[in-house]
């Protein structure tokens, strides 16, 4: 803040209508008209300074502060000499020379064109000022409401059944109350409205996270029971998907090449003790289910991530062993595929004049489907390298495609 006190706000567009009265003479009449030319600039500056600093502690409408910032220094320094030519004479320093008519109007004058920029400056940014100094004006009372809130929801807290009281949500969410509570606390005892507006805020999210865990206490017990039950359901069905394994195991080196499989290797093993690791998450959630229904739903999302685990892996290898079957009984449609995405962008190169840029480009990606495809030799080709290099080959002339239509070089 400025080193010189400021007037009350009134008037924003109103200038003071007061003449000077009688005067002793040119040099009291030139002061008195710059005190009035002082007085119309503070009445200004202050609601924009309000404005301005509310921006700035509650972090609201940045581009204000900043465009406020040269102004308000000029202003500032047009004070600071209207303070030197007012002030009374220390009779403890050298004499220095008083104040003529001419220094007296050239301050005048400056404090007029000050008050003048400070009106132009409101005119632009009128909205945000008033809505920063409005936000901070309601900021006392958002903070006490806010706090009142906050005990509420903390007593009712009280109302559950004392089981309910203990559940790991509700501890939780009243501790992060009561600490955004003691925050609000401290930052209203420190005088800080940015800090007291951030805490507000804190506040105002975790209250309402404490009703909504107090609200859900009651009824978790249920909530538990429905998840546990659709839990077991999956991993019955993941279980019986996973008695296939071994048979689509044994198949896949059976009937393809080991390079065909060999990424696979392991999976049937590695989905049964995900499988495991399930059922040890279900029991345990079963054993709580009653008494502490927050640990048995914790319990159960572990299980659910072992059981997706499980289910990848499952499905990994029995996927596999059916897309080698298909690729293997018509190995011509993969190629038929590819080679039709093709056609579809050589056409396109063509009806947008693009082939000098684009048709080396996809001549190579031909050349790539016929050597993939002359790879398919022998009593059992390689079948998953063919169909990934199609597929490779089929996202690259997409990629061209998409380039193509854009205009991207």
């Amino acid at each position: 803040m400025h080193q010189y006190d400021r007037g009350v706000v009134s008037g924003w567009f109103r200038r003071d209508a007061r003449t000077a009265g009688p005067s002793d003479g040119p040099v009291e009449t030139a002061r008195a008209e710059m005190v009035r030319a002082f007085l119309d600039l503070d009445r200004r500056l202050s609601v924009i300074d309000d404005g301005v600093d509310a921006a700035r502690d509650l972090g609201l409408h940045p581009d204000l502060v900043t465009a406020f910032a040269p102004l308000r220094e000029e202003v500032y320094a047009t004070i600071d000499d209207y303070l030197r030519l007012s002030a009374d004479p220390d009779p403890t320093a050298a004499p220095v020379p008083a104040p003529t008519v001419t220094d007296l109007q050239r301050c005048t004058a400056a404090l007029h064109d000050r008050a003048t920029r400070l009106d132009a400056f409101y005119e632009r940014h009128a909205t945000s000022v008033e809505h920063a100094r409005s936000a901070a004006a309601a900021l006392p009372t958002r903070a006490t409401q806010a706090l009142q809130a906050a005990e509420q929801a903390l007593a009712a807290v009280g109302g559950l059944p004392t089981a309910a009281q203990s559940y790991a949500s509700v501890r939780s969410a009243m501790r992060d109350t009561e600490v955004a509570r003691d925050a609000v606390g401290q930052a209203r005892a420190q005088g800080r409205p940015g800090d007291v507006a951030r805490a507000t805020e804190r506040l105002v999210a975790t209250t309402e996270a404490l009703r909504d865990a107090v609200d859900r206490a009651p009824g978790r017990t249920a909530e538990v029971t429905r998840a546990l039950a659709s839990v077991r359901t999956r991993r019955s069905a993941v279980a019986t998907r996973a008695e296939r394994l071994p048979d689509a195991y044994s198949a896949l080196l059976r009937e393809f090449s080991a390079a065909c499989s060999e990424d696979v290797v392991g999976d049937d093993r590695r989905g049964r003790e995900a499988l495991d690791r399930a059922d040890e998450h279900i029991r345990a959630a079963a054993a709580v289910s009653a008494s502490d229904p927050e640990a048995a739903a914790a319990e159960i999302g572990a299980a659910r991530d072992d059981l997706a685990r499980a289910e990848a892996l499952v499905d990994g290898v029995t996927d596999r062993l059916e897309l080698l079957r298909s690729v293997r009984d018509d190995p011509g449609a993969v190629e038929r595929r590819t080679r039709f995405a093709i056609r579809d962008a050589q056409l396109l190169a063509v009806d947008r004049r693009l082939v000098a840029r684009w048709g080396s480009v996809i001549d190579a990606a031909a050349n790539r489907v016929d050597r993939a495809t002359a790879g398919l030799t022998g009593r059992h080709p390689d079948y998953l390298a063919y169909v990934r290099e199609l597929d490779s080959v089929a996202e690259f002339v997409a990629d061209v495609v998409a380039k193509m239509k854009s205009g991207v070089r």
